[in-house]
Formats: structure tokens, C-alpha cells, sequence
């Protein structure tokens, strides 16, 4: 069993304390910092618990099932399959209404895990929802775009670990391993993981399916999921402009073969741009 660290007591302790305040809140942290694993840890009377809110109209369902099966959506006696069946047809601001007439102001807690598909339209029926529910719910970050739908929101950051938690959390996770070197494997994955929970425990868990945990099996273990990412939206951007401003001058001084060229450039900078957009994590 995994113990938690100090600080993630100290941050369950803040989100529960939000949560009996009815406090909307928010959660923020890279991926696999721990901010689910905190979510589901909440437990109380009228908490109702959706993995995402989209796509809407699915999301919207499973908020409707919750609230149906603690006995708040009409009729209460009624399967709620059957439920779902007759109103298949309904848009999405029908089944909007229907979650948002089965309770009043602040009488639920709706428990978000992931908000990571964040979308305009999300954004726009989180606002419709906190009118009725405290939400809590977590995020890696907040683009601005998307400021306006959190300003009212609690906001806790999820840190990594500390060295001593890190180096605890390798200890419990490779407790029975036959390890050759442990300072050393400590240390790798250390490095490796940058303090991030999730990249510790799937590290000592591929090494742990190695026959022995030896100082070669160590160093070809890498996680890259913890690292930092860069960003460089801006600079393919600015190196985009300035080949267009290079196209034009190309044609103003008479050089098809560099107005050519600067096309080329530009081309081969969108489709760089569309692909860092389409694969972005």
C-alpha cells in the first residue's frame, strides 16, 4: 500500500475543507502530478462523480444517471435506461434543464476528474453548472482563452514531489524487487521523473518486470511523460512571418527563385504548425 506525503494530506485536507464550503475549486498540475488520484479520494453526501464533460451531451447523461441514482432526477422509480431511451432525441440544452431543475443552488458537489478537452463549449456549460453545483475539478493549466469560466474557482496547486517524498514513494513502490545497485537505480529514477508520481510508480514497474534490476536495465529505463515540455508555437510562428515578409521582398526585387523558395518555406512552416497543434499533449 501507497502511503500519501505530508503535503498531499495537507492538499485532500483543503480540497475537503473547499468541499464542505461548497467552495468551487480547481486543481492544477502536470500530468500524473496526482490530481485524480485526490479527487478520488473525496467522499461525502451529495457528490456526484463524472469522468469528463465531453463530449456534452454524454457528459450530461452520466451527470442525469448520477443524480438518478441518488434519487434526485424524476421519476425516481423508473429504470434509468428507460429514462435515457425516451429522451435519446433531446438537444443539449434539454438535457441541460433536466440536470439543472433536479437540484438546487448548491446542493451537489459534481467532482470533474479531467478537464484536459477543455473546449469553448465546455467552458460555456461549466458556467451553466456552477449556477447549481459546487465543481471540483482539475486541469494542467488554464489557457486564457479560458480564464473567464474559473475566476470564481479555489485554485490548488498540485507541486511535485520533494526529494525525500520522491525517494519514499521509490521505496514503497520497489519493496520485495531484487534490486543490484538501489542508490544508483534510486537516483536514475529520480532524475527521470522530475518528483512526478506517476512517472516514479511506472518506472519501478517496468523494472520490475526485468529477470534481475540490474545497473544496465536501470539506465535504459527513461520517462519522458515528466519532463518539462517547450513550447514553440512562437517561434514557428515568427519564422512564418518572416518568410512571408521574405516572399514579398523576393517579388518587390525581381527574384522568382527567391519568391519560390520563401513559398516553400511558408508551405513547409504550416504544416509544421499543424502538426505541433494536431499531436500537441
Amino acid at each position: 500500500m501507497i502511503h500519501p506525503s505530508a503535503d498531499r494530506k495537507e492538499k485532500l485536507r483543503l480540497i475537503e475543507e473547499n468541499l464542505s464550503k461548497r467552495i468551487d475549486t480547481l486543481l492544477i498540475g502536470p500530468v500524473g502530478i496526482g490530481k485524480s488520484h485526490l479527487l478520488a479520494q473525496l467522499d461525502a453526501d451529495h457528490v456526484l462523480k463524472v469522468k469528463t464533460l465531453s463530449p456534452i451531451k454524454e457528459a450530461l447523461i452520466n451527470i442525469a444517471e448520477e443524480l438518478h441514482k441518488s434519487g434526485k432526477l424524476y421519476p425516481h422509480n423508473e429504470d434509468f435506461e428507460k429514462i435515457k431511451k425516451r429522451h435519446t432525441r433531446e438537444t443539449i440544452q434539454a438535457w441541460t434543464d433536466m440536470v439543472l431543475d433536479a437540484v438546487t443552488k448548491n446542493e451537489c458537489v459534481l467532482i470533474v476528474d479531467d478537464l484536459s478537452d477543455m473546449t469553448p463549449s465546455v467552458g460555456r456549460l461549466i458556467d451553466k453548472l456552477s449556477h447549481k453545483f459546487t465543481i471540483i475539478t482539475a486541469l494542467h493549466e488554464i489557457k486564457k482563452t479560458y480564464e473567464k469560466h474559473f475566476w470564481k474557482f479555489d485554485r490548488i496547486e498540485i507541486e511535485p514531489l520533494s526529494t525525500p517524498e520522491a525517494k519514499n514513494l521509490i521505496r514503497q513502490c520497489a519493496t520485495g524487487a531484487k534490486i543490484e545497485d538501489y542508490h544508483m537505480t534510486e537516483t536514475h529514477i529520480l532524475q527521470q521523473s522530475a518528483g512526478n508520481p506517476r512517472a516514479i510508480i511506472e518506472i519501478v514497474e517496468r523494472l520490475r518486470k526485468e529477470p534481475a534490476v540490474t545497473r544496465s536495465a536501470v539506465r535504459q529505463v527513461s520517462h519522458t511523460g515528466a519532463r518539462n515540455q517547450i513550447d514553440l508555437t512562437a517561434v514557428v510562428v515568427l519564422l512564418l512571418l518572416t518568410v512571408v515578409a521574405a516572399r514579398f521582398f523576393m517579388r518587390g526585387i525581381g527574384s522568382m527563385e527567391g519568391y519560390v523558395l520563401a513559398g516553400i518555406g511558408s508551405a513547409i512552416l504550416v504544416g509544421i504548425r499543424f502538426f505541433m497543434y494536431r499531436f500537441k499533449r
